[in-house]
């Protein structure tokens, strides 16, 4: 009983000693709660104090913004209603921003992009004339888009200051006039929009979109970032913050120094506490050492009485068997044997009894009702009537006999169990084991192959050199890690392949006895691998065969896995294992590949990388190069490339374009024949007017009697028959003269105009009224003139020759042009003559078919050939009067160079 009382005097000793340091640690950690408390709460009053000062700026700067954009739209009605010149512009523009610093300029910009007024006048950035940028436009065509006011992205213009634009736009009814724009200074709207107060309270900054500072009030004074507000500033809204830090007002030495104090005289306390507790104890170490060899054995320490009941027992007791070594005393010996134990345990105790020393083995039940084996050594005292007892553990080694034992009958299982042939020689070469699957294998029993010398059974006749050869190499200790291929004979006759792989067969001592060999039967996998290797051969023949270059390359390292016959011709028979940037051309570069292929993985494949066609800048020879991303055979991602030479193919369609150009030319020369007798007696009328004025003038002079005015309006009008003729003879050389296409900015009007001019002679001829539909202030239009004018001359000639058939007063023939949508101009011809028939009109376009009886077949191919050249469409309507409509659409400026450019 003395060793729970020591126990129990020990844990309330514990106690004692625990207490004091509880309490001043909780002392300690109410304390430092207290002041967290208190700092969090003056926190939260300052969080919340920032809050509604901040929103209280940000409703300032959006009624001081609010107020721009209303002068704005004010000025832009007054622009749209015609009331606003430039005089009055600077002067309300030069005012409103003398009253608001934030801002540094008003600009009208018209819808051409271009600057047209700007204030202040002596402005250096926004000049009249200044084109918008790039990141200027965005927000001038979202402005007109939606016609409301739009604000641009923060940017920082060439002087360095981080500006905001605001764009109102001008519309006189549906007429879009351009945009007013305001530009602040993002560093102004900081400084002067908010109160002096603010400024010396907080530090206020604007973010932009990407999070970063675009202006700050103040960056000198130390910031306290726990007391800090955002909030989103709308307008503009898109994405602009604005952030107020409070200014650090108190150190961080006093705001710490509550927490500082309380922790020092906490640890100072503790400190004392420890040092008293360490003299006691050593006081005590002395009187706990005599219990530690009993209490701290591993094995259990016990002593019985003679009748084999527990006296007392050591801690280990209870440790190993779970029982309390309080409970112990008076409990037999025999309560916790096992039952197939207890006969042999009787048997020893009686020994005991008789005073025998003994030592024996038992089971013992532990307090789980698990059973431990345990090895008794009691020595018997009879003196005393005692019997002292040691016991030790050795469930463990018991376990691991058992585990030896099922180890050993598991290999057995394992080697009669398992697909692979085993074979065992010793150094002789005599058979002293085989597994049951190499007997499987060659068709003999166990008994019938262990004892047996060389020649084995199972060696063809025909292969015994060979199979000698290998096991004399086997013996010397010289066989190749990757065994032997050999054919073997099965008891049936029949011959399989199989590969011996050979290993030193070492006993428990270290020694070796033999050599140990794995038979696998190869048959079948060396069919299948012939059969691939077949496959893989007829496969590369395929890819041989081919006129387009192959290769494979891997896709983050550019090493040519792969290249084919054709490949290799054109760079090399070496370049396998070489970079193919280093040797293959064409290449596409990496920024032409829709993703970087050193990043893809292998879930991303298959894909398509590259598909265009490329210029061999040595030989000049054109390639149609298309590249995959796949997964190689393994499995890393590679790219697998072809290019197929399509040379002749880009020269066939070379020689076509100079073909049908050469037939336009000789179109327009067709067209200038049919007209030529037309365009003579055109040409008559002025020169025989010039002839005229000159022989009147001639008389006169001869006579002497004339007046100077009189020959100089005699003169001015032949010099006008002289422009006139002139102007024809221009006309037709540029008609068909033979030049490159320039597609420029062209009136659509004078186009129109020249292209009547030719056609106005034949009509009168023919009687055909000539109608004439332009719409007033039509773009320009992104074209050739000359090529527009041969389509517009041949769509006009078509049509008074459908009108042969026609009632004069019918015959009227209109043209007209007008804005379909944005960026494209219809132009269209209408007749009123015999129509075009459903049958015709399916091949109206196509080469060499015409209606006409002299016609070529040619005219309107080549006018759809050019009207798709200009990036428009061309096609044929019924005219709802009777007749035929063709219409044709054409690009306008901007559109046009637009498309060129991206083209």
């Amino acid at each position: 009983m003395a060793k729970p009382t020591a126990a129990r005097a020990q844990a309330r000793t514990e106690l004692y000693w625990t207490v004091p340091y509880v309490a001043v640690v909780v002392f300690a950690v109410a304390m430092l709660v207290l002041v967290w408390v208190l700092q969090r709460q003056e926190t939260e009053i300052q969080r919340n104090a920032i809050a509604r000062d901040v929103q209280w700026a940000e409703q300032t700067m959006r009624l001081h913004m609010q107020g721009t954009e209303e002068f704005l739209t004010q000025m832009a009605r007054d622009l749209a209603a015609g009331s606003l010149d430039l005089d009055n512009f600077q002067l309300r523009a030069n005012q409103h921003i003398a009253n608001n610093p934030q801002l540094i300029n008003l600009v009208w910009v018209e819808p051409g992009e271009v600057v047209r007024w700007s204030a202040p006048f002596d402005t250096t950035d926004w000049l009249a004339g200044d084109v918008l940028t790039s990141t200027q436009t965005v927000a001038f065509f979202r402005a007109r888009e939606i016609g409301r006011p739009a604000y641009g992205d923060p940017y920082v213009n060439p002087r360095g200051e981080a500006v905001l634009e605001l764009y109102i736009p001008v519309r006189h009814g549906r007429r879009f006039m351009g945009s007013m724009v305001a530009v602040y200074s993002i560093d102004q709207i900081v400084r002067h929009l908010v109160p002096s107060w603010f400024s010396e309270k907080y530090r206020l900054a604007l973010i932009g979109p990407r999070g970063d500072t675009l202006a700050v009030n103040s960056s000198v004074q130390a910031l306290d970032e726990s007391v800090a507000y955002a909030i989103a500033l709308d307008p503009p809204a898109n994405g602009l913050m604005l952030r107020a830090t409070a200014f650090r007002t108190v150190g961080a030495i006093p705001r710490a120094l509550p927490t500082i104090m309380i922790i020092g005289l906490s640890v100072l306390m503790l400190w004392s506490l420890w040092l008293l507790r360490s003299h006691m104890r050593r006081r005590v170490r002395v009187e706990k050492e005599r219990d530690r060899l009993f209490n701290l054995s591993l094995d259990i320490l016990s002593i019985l009485s003679a009748d084999g009941t527990f006296r007392r027992c050591n801690p280990a007791f209870e440790r190993l068997l779970g029982y309390p070594v309080v409970q112990m005393p008076g409990r037999p010996l025999l309560d916790f044997v096992h039952d197939d134990d207890i006969v042999a345990t009787i048997e020893q105790l009686r020994l005991l009894a008789n005073g025998q020393p003994v030592s024996f083995e038992n089971r013992v039940r532990c307090a789980d009702g698990r059973y431990k084996w345990l090895v008794w050594s009691i020595n018997p005292v009879l003196d005393e009537k005692l019997f002292y007892a040691v016991a030790h553990d050795i469930t463990g080694r018991k376990a691991t006999e058992e585990a030896l034992r099922a180890e050993s009958a598991f290999r057995r299982a394992m080697e009669e169990s398992v697909v692979t042939g085993l074979r065992a020689i010793d150094l002789s070469g005599r058979i002293i084991y085989a597994n049951p699957a190499f007997c499987r294998m060659v068709g003999l029993s166990s008994d019938e192959l262990v004892g047996a010398m060389p020649p084995f059974p199972y060696w063809p006749e025909e292969d015994i050199p060979r199979c000698q050869h290998n096991l004399d190499v086997t013996l010397a200790g010289q066989a190749p890690p990757s065994g032997f291929e050999m054919k073997v004979l099965r008891k049936s006759g029949e011959r399989l392949d199989a590969r011996f792989y050979l290993s030193p067969l070492i006993d428990g001592s270290g020694k070796q006895t033999g050599w140990m060999a794995s038979v696998t039967d190869i048959t079948e996998p060396k069919r299948v691998r012939a059969a691939l290797e077949a496959a893989h051969k007829r496969f590369e023949a395929v890819l041989d065969g081919l006129d387009s270059a192959v290769f494979v390359a891997d896709a983050r390292n550019d090493e040519i896995l792969y290249a084919n016959r054709a490949f290799m011709a054109m760079h090399g028979f070496d370049v396998v294992g070489r970079r193919a940037r280093a040797v293959t051309q064409p290449q596409p570069e990496l920024g032409d590949y829709r993703v970087d292929p050193r990043k893809l993985q292998p879930a991303d494949v298959p894909m398509e990388l590259f598909d265009d066609e490329l210029r061999n800048p040595l030989s000049g020879h054109w390639y149609h190069v298309r590249e995959q991303a796949t997964r190689w055979v393994d499995g890393r991602v590679v790219r697998m490339g072809i290019a197929t030479d399509i040379t002749d193919r880009r020269q066939m369609e070379e020689m076509s374009r100079q073909q049908e150009e050469r037939l336009q030319r000789t179109a327009r020369l067709v067209t200038m024949g049919e007209m030529a007798s037309t365009l003579a007696h055109e040409l008559n009328q002025p020169l025989a007017a010039i002839s005229n004025y000159a022989m009147g003038c001639v008389k006169r002079m001869e006579s002497g009697d004339y007046r100077q005015d009189e020959v100089l309006a005699a003169m001015q009008k032949a010099s006008f028959q002289a422009e006139r003729a002139g102007k024809i003879i221009r006309r037709i050389r540029d008609f068909v003269r033979k030049s490159e296409p320039r597609r420029a900015a062209v009136p659509l009007d004078e186009v129109v105009d020249d292209a009547l001019g030719f056609a106005e002679i034949d009509a009168r001829k023919a009687a055909v009224r000539v109608r004439r539909d332009i719409a007033p202030k039509l773009p320009p239009v992104y074209a050739d003139r000359i090529m527009i004018e041969q389509v517009l001359l041949n769509l006009v000639k078509n049509g008074m020759d459908a009108m042969g058939d026609t009632p004069d007063d019918c015959r009227v023939l209109t043209l007209s042009a007008r804005v379909v949508r944005e960026g494209l101009v219809e132009v269209s011809v209408a007749d009123r003559g015999h129509g075009i028939r459903d049958e015709d009109a399916e091949r109206l376009f196509t080469p060499f078919f015409t209606t006409k009886s002299e016609g070529m077949g040619m005219g309107l191919n080549i006018c759809r050939s050019i009207i798709e050249f200009h990036d428009g469409r061309l096609w044929t309507e019924p005219n709802p009067e009777g007749g035929t409509v063709f219409r044709f659409t054409l690009p306008v400026e901007i559109a046009g160079e637009r498309n060129a450019r991206s083209a």
